[in-house]
């Protein structure tokens, strides 16, 4: 394997996994699509951060600029249990097809880079994705290079994300947030309440 195309879900988990397989001698050309990442600023956000890395460290990608949402909702079950499974199976069956129409050897993804991600599943969907497309799927396990790749995100000063991805993914990470959102208000309204004549 000589031609790797790189699913991207995002800049920071990018950075260590890129230059662990350019040292292997792989040639690696990115794919950002990732119809799942909502809401639309966020999307905007990580889109541009990749860019941004381009800029600084130059890989050739090809970019799937649309927001998704309707796409995304129309493929994975979201009020089921398996809502992140068939949201792997949806980007990497269309990395798999992008690879497969372009020619290149194998197929990976850096969600491979995250401890929060099944990497079982991922293995497991990829395998099969890959058979049943011909374009292997190249299973690397990232996840040693977490703090790594966290550096290199930092000195580059990418855009950083504080969930996975999906509006659901976003409501579980904050939802018990509001209670000091709440106590935020009350600190305010007790200290100006205070400082009153």
């Amino acid at each position: 394997m000589t031609n790797l195309l790189l699913h991207i879900c995002c800049a920071g988990c990018l950075c260590a996994p890129l230059d662990e397989l350019r040292s292997e001698g792989i040639n690696v050309h990115g794919y950002f699509y990732n119809p799942n990442i909502h809401p639309l600023l966020e999307f905007r956000k990580r889109l541009k951060a990749v860019h941004i890395f381009q800029e600084s460290d130059p890989i050739e990608i090809d970019y799937c600029e649309e927001y998704g949402l309707r796409e995304y909702l129309s493929n994975v079950d979201y009020e089921g249990d398996n809502r992140c499974e068939d949201c792997y199976s949806l980007r990497l069956s269309t990395t798999a097809r992008h690879a497969k129409e372009k020619g290149f050897d194998a197929f990976c993804s850096t969600l491979l880079f995250s401890k929060q991600q099944d990497h079982e599943k991922i293995r497991e969907m990829g395998k099969q994705i890959g058979e049943q497309t011909g374009i292997p799927f190249e299973y690397r396990d990232y996840r040693h290079l977490c703090e790594c790749s966290k550096d290199i995100a930092k000195k580059k000063m990418l855009y950083r994300q504080s969930y996975c991805g999906c509006i659901f993914s976003e409501f579980e990470r904050f939802k018990d947030t509001t209670r000091n959102l709440y106590e935020g208000w009350k600190l305010k309204e007790n200290l100006t309440n205070n400082s009153a004549p």
